[in-house]
């Protein structure tokens, strides 16, 4: 396996790829990410048995960060360690991703209700103003992969203004595991116009401070945009991801 440069991980990394003992981020914390990067971004594919050694080699760091991170990694569902080995890269269905989908639906609702009774003022509210606003420069200059980025922001916003770390941490591994069924069908699925009216929708009924409006909008742009995913999936008979 030919080494990968580590990318998107700041400052303290060498221009060789090294890890430095002093870096602020502990190896294991660089590995985790990286790691985690190369399975949302398909260069570990679905089921493939990397080597912990060669995993090891080219982020230029010992074995014992590598089983750490990937230790992690296994709690989060998305690598099975295979001992004496290294590890496999675990497969998402799409019934995986239609029950996920409804998780987080239900977890972003409780976080919509804690969002709006925290009353948060007006400038912080702007957070999601600002993602719309995104979204909907993305979708008027057809930028699917910035919508995308704009999406994430989104939702990222909604959860962390819920200012519930409990349930930030529940949804989070749960989109980590369908980023890979987005990322491959983010072309295929019908322009994003609705979605992002619905986006607008919602952050307007968050910032009237209307709590059954923002979940009825809600409900329906999780169920909407779910079914369309799994749809796509289906109908191209990926069975795996």
């Amino acid at each position: 396996m030919n080494d990968i440069t580590v990318t998107g991980l700041g400052a303290g990394i060498e221009q060789d790829g090294s890890v430095p003992a002093t870096n602020l981020l502990s190896n294991a914390v660089v590995a985790y990410h990286e790691i985690k990067r190369r399975i949302m971004d398909n260069v570990y594919t679905t089921g493939s048995a990397i080597s912990m050694q060669e995993t090891a080699d080219s982020l230029r760091m010992s074995r014992t960060p590598i089983r750490d991170a990937l230790i992690r990694l296994e709690e989060e569902r998305l690598v099975k360690l295979v001992p004496k080995h290294g590890f496999q890269v675990l497969p998402i269905s799409a019934q995986d991703t239609a029950e996920i989908y409804r998780i987080l639906a239900s977890l972003e609702l409780l976080a919509i209700e804690q969002l709006i009774e925290n009353n948060h003022a007006p400038d912080t509210l702007a957070e999601l103003d600002i993602a719309v606003a995104g979204l909907e420069h993305a979708l008027a200059t057809g930028d699917l992969d910035a919508w995308a980025r704009f999406d994430a922001i989104f939702h990222e916003t909604l959860i962390a203004l819920s200012g519930n770390q409990r349930l930030a941490e529940l949804v989070r591994q749960f989109q980590d595991q369908t980023r890979r069924a987005r990322r491959i069908t983010l072309r295929l699925r019908a322009s994003p116009e609705a979605s992002t009216r619905n986006h607008r929708a919602l952050a307007e009924a968050i910032n009237a401070g209307d709590t059954q409006r923002a979940c009825e909008i809600h409900k329906a742009q999780r169920s909407r945009s779910g079914r369309e995913l799994t749809g796509i999936l289906q109908s191209l008979d990926i069975r795996h991801l």
